[in-house]
């Protein structure tokens, strides 16, 4: 197995950012073997005590996403934190900006002053909202993207909250994705500058093949949004949920001759028949526990799984903020 943990050994990290995306970004490059210096204003970075914390007072996710890193306290509006920062900018390769836009300006960190210090920085930088946007300036939290972005009304009505942090999640991978191009970029050109991604258009970026469809004028044909009866989640007799997924025709008659409906098997795709498929699936998967129904589809390899709850899904290994890749040796 090739080993990526030292790929950033060497490059230093100066990581001005508090919650999610920017930490996780940080993390995601203190993985990768860079060394992350986090800058935390006096108190600390509001993550670390966010109920619910742990034995040690602190929220988990806090430790998850920094607990590799420098932490370093600095009142950036008091002129000899400056000048640790400064010093700190000198001798970095990249300065993480997850603050609101104007706030580093407001300090006297400006894009400006900061490569004048080190003329081959780069500042990666997550906004709430791009450039341009109607919210760019407003207060955004991971919903609030998701919302803006039409995740939320994606698949069935009334809107939901998903219970995913997928907006602050993703725009910290694209972050630390765009370091990454911009580490290569200034092999060439010997320049640091600005990188910018935002909350929301990672959230868009999630829900690209619903804004495609949307686009298109098609967004009602949606296969991947529940309202076909081969890809929709059904609850099973003790409660629990069954996830299915067997879009392929060939998973689709499995699952039917399997729940002895193979009568349902011309029917996958006629539009009019799914309200009918639908309920017919949901009466059936209501008649025994997800663990029988596992047991059924143990061996039938056609996109079936349960819906396991975070506690569950945890035991299948440790947690880490490490990319999620496996790579192996070449030949």
């Amino acid at each position: 197995m090739l080993d990526l943990s030292q790929t950033l050994h060497g490059i230093s990290v100066i990581e001005i950012a508090n919650y999610i995306p920017g930490p996780l970004c940080g993390a995601l490059l203190a993985g990768l073997g860079a060394r992350v210096i986090k800058i935390e204003r006096p108190g600390g970075d509001p993550m670390r005590t966010l109920p619910p914390v742990d034995q040690t007072g602190e929220h988990p996710l806090f430790a998850l996403l920094n607990g590799a890193k420098h932490c370093q306290t600095l009142d950036l509006r008091q002129p000899d934190a400056l000048a640790v920062l400064h010093d700190l900018v000198r001798v970095a390769d990249i300065l993480i900006d997850g603050l609101r836009p104007g706030a580093l300006d407001r300090l006297g960190l400006s894009d400006e002053v900061l490569l004048q210090l080190n003329p081959s920085l780069l500042i990666v930088s997550i906004r709430g909202a791009p450039i341009g946007h109607t919210h760019r300036a407003a207060a955004l939290h991971d919903l609030n993207a998701q919302a803006l972005s039409g995740m939320l009304t994606v698949g069935e009505q009334p809107p939901r909250v998903l219970g995913v942090h997928a907006a602050d999640m993703v725009s910290g991978l694209m972050a630390a994705s765009a370091v990454l191009a911009g580490l290569l970029a200034r092999q060439h050109s010997g320049r640091g500058g600005r990188i910018e991604t935002s909350m929301l258009a990672a959230a868009r970026w999630l829900n690209t093949p619903a804004l495609a469809l949307a686009y298109a004028g098609l967004a009602a044909l949606d296969t991947l949004n529940g309202s076909l009866a081969c890809y929709r989640l059904y609850q099973t007799a003790d409660g629990r949920w069954l996830a299915v997924a067997a879009l392929e025709t060939h998973f689709w008659e499995r699952m039917c001759a399997a729940i002895d409906r193979p009568d349902l098997i011309p029917l996958q795709y006629n539009r009019p028949a799914q309200r009918m498929l639908i309920e017919t699936l949901a009466a059936t998967f209501r008649q025994r526990s997800l663990a029988a129904w596992m047991d059924t589809f143990a061996n039938l390899d056609a996109c079936i799984s349960p819906v396991l709850t975070p506690a569950e899904a945890g035991q299948e290994g440790g947690l880490s903020v490490t990319l999620a890749v496996e790579t192996l040796p070449r030949d």
